[in-house]
C-alpha cells in the first residue's frame, strides 16, 4: 500500500489523503449479514432444490451433476473471478459402491481461486468448503443443503470477497469442493494431483509448504439452549496442539463472540485428506451439528423456519478472516503522521504507524513524470516491535521531492 508525499521550498502537501490506522478487526467486520445471505441465498438452498447428482439405479448409467449443482459451481466461479483471483476448474470423476454395485460420477468439479502473496518464500493457507449436496442415490433424501454445506460455502466465497482487496505476505487459496458427500471424493482429489511431497514437481504444491488447512462444513445452526453461540474445531487427531487449530482458536476468541471448543476427531469432512498427507488441517463447525434436525434432510433449506441463523455463520467466517490475516500475514495500509520539516538544516522527517514485523521500501523522485522512474531511499524492517518508524532525508537544496512509502509484507 502506498502514500506520496511531496516536498518543496520548504513547505510539505500531501498528495493523497494517508489510511488511517485500519485493523484486521476493522478489515473482518467487512464480512457482514447482508452480503452472506445474500451469497447464501444464491447457492440453491430452497425447499426442492439439491445440488446432488444424477441416482440411476442401473450401475451402466453414468452418474452426473443434476438439478441446480451446475449452476452453483457456475456461480462460486464467477464470484471468485469478480474477486480478481486466479480461478479455476479442476475436474475429476470416481466410482463409488451402495451396497453390491459399483456407480460411476463424472462431470465433477473442484472450484480454486487463488490470491498469491507477496513474499518469495510465500506459503500456503487454504479454506475450503463443499458446495454439493445429498440425494437419493446415495440412498439419503434430496436435501437443498443450506446448512450443509451452503452455508460453508458462503463462508469461503465472503472470506475471499473481502480479503482479496488486501495485499498478504503468503498465498491464499480458496476451493469450494465438489462431491464431499461421497467420501470426500472432491479433496481427496485435490490433495492427491495438485499437491506432492516431490521438490522436482514445481507446478504443484509443496506439502511442506502448506501452514494451515481450515474446511468450513455447517456453520449456521446455532441451537437456542447451553451450547448457543459455540463452535467446535476439529481435526484428523485428537491432538489439540496443532497451530492450525491453536491459531483459529484464538482468532475466534479474540474477534468474534463465539465460544471455540478445540477437541475431538472429525474425519468425514473435507479436511481430512490434507491431514492424511501430513498437512495441518482442521474442521471449523457448528457446537451441535448431531442434533441438528435436518442434517441430510429435505428440511435442511432456508424455508424451514428458525433454522438458519446468519449472524452465527458470519461470525465464524469473521473468525477463520481472522485467522488468515494474522498467520497469512495481512499488510494493513501505514498509518502516517504529518512529516516535520526541518528547512535550516536541509532535511525532513516522516513517521508512520508500523506493526512488528513489518517491511517497507522508502523511495523518491524528483519528478512524476520522470522517465527514470522512482529511486530507492531505504528499506526499513521493525525488528524491535516499535509502535512507529521515522526516516530522516538530507534534501539539501532540493527545490522538490516526491516520497512513497510500501508495506512490503510481515516477517
Amino acid at each position: 500500500m502506498r502514500t506520496i508525499w511531496f516536498l518543496q521550498a520548504g513547505f510539505f502537501l500531501l498528495l493523497a489523503q494517508p489510511v488511517c490506522g485500519l485493523t484486521i478487526g476493522e478489515v473482518v467486520a467487512q464480512i457482514n449479514r447482508q452480503n452472506f445471505q445474500q451469497t447464501h441465498a444464491n447457492l440453491f438452498i430452497s425447499a426442492g432444490q439439491n445440488r446432488g447428482f444424477t441416482g440411476d439405479l442401473d450401475a451402466n448409467i453414468l452418474r452426473v451433476p443434476a438439478f441446480q449443482h451446475d449452476a452453483a459451481r457456475d456461480y462460486i466461479r464467477t464470484r471468485f473471478e469478480e474477486f480478481g483471483l486466479h480461478t479455476s476448474l479442476d475436474p475429476f470423476w470416481f466410482t463409488k459402491t451402495y451396497g453390491a454395485p459399483a456407480y460411476t460420477y463424472t462431470n465433477c468439479n473442484n472450484v480454486v481461486a487463488i490470491q498469491y502473496g507477496a513474499a518469495t518464500n510465500a506459503g500456503w493457507y487454504i479454506i475450503g468448503g463443499h458446495y454439493d449436496s445429498v440425494d437419493e442415490g446415495q440412498q439419503e433424501q434430496q436435501s437443498p443443503g443450506a446448512d450443509d454445506n451452503a452455508s460453508g460455502t458462503a463462508g469461503v466465497l465472503e472470506v475471499a470477497r473481502v480479503l482479496s482487496r488486501y495485499t498478504f505476505r503468503d498465498n491464499l487459496m480458496y476451493i469450494a469442493f465438489d462431491a464431499e458427500e461421497k467420501t470426500l471424493q472432491g479433496s481427496w482429489h485435490f490433495v492427491d494431483t495438485c499437491t506432492t511431497t516431490n521438490p522436482v514437481l514445481t507446478n504443484l504444491i509443496q506439502r511442506s509448504a502448506v501452514r494451515g488447512m481450515i474446511s468450513l462444513d455447517m456453520i449456521a445452526y446455532n441451537p437456542t439452549n447451553s451450547n448457543h453461540n459455540e463452535a467446535r474445531i476439529r481435526g484428523g487427531s485428537s491432538s489439540t496442539a496443532a497451530p492450525v487449530r491453536i491459531g483459529l482458536s484464538d482468532a475466534l476468541r479474540n474477534y468474534t463472540s463465539v465460544r471455540p471448543y478445540n477437541s475431538g476427531v472429525v474425519t468425514a469432512s473435507d479436511h481430512q485428506p490434507f491431514y492424511s498427507r501430513g498437512m495441518d488441517a482442521c474442521l471449523l463447525i457448528e457446537y451441535s451439528y448431531g442434533s441438528n434436525p435436518f442434517y441430510h434432510k429435505t428440511g435442511d433449506s432456508i424455508n424451514s423456519d428458525g433454522y438458519i441463523d446468519y449472524d452465527y455463520a458470519v461470525e465464524l467466517t469473521r473468525g477463520v478472516a481472522a485467522y488468515c490475516c494474522e498467520q497469512a500475514g495481512i499488510i494493513l495500509p501505514a498509518t502516517l503522521t504529518l512529516p516535520d520539516v526541518r528547512a535550516d538544516r536541509g532535511e525532513t522527517v516522516f513517521s508512520w504507524g508500523a506493526p512488528s514485523g513489518s517491511i517497507y521500501r522508502i523511495e523518491y523522485t524528483g519528478n512524476l513524470r520522470d522517465t527514470n522512474g522512482w529511486h530507492p531511499l531505504c528499506f526499513i524492517t521493525n525488528f524491535s516491535g516499535w509502535t512507529t518508524l521515522s526516516i530522516t532525508d538530507q534534501v539539501g537544496t532540493v527545490s522538490q521531492r516526491f516520497y512513497r512509502v510500501e508495506h512490503l509484507y510481515e516477517q
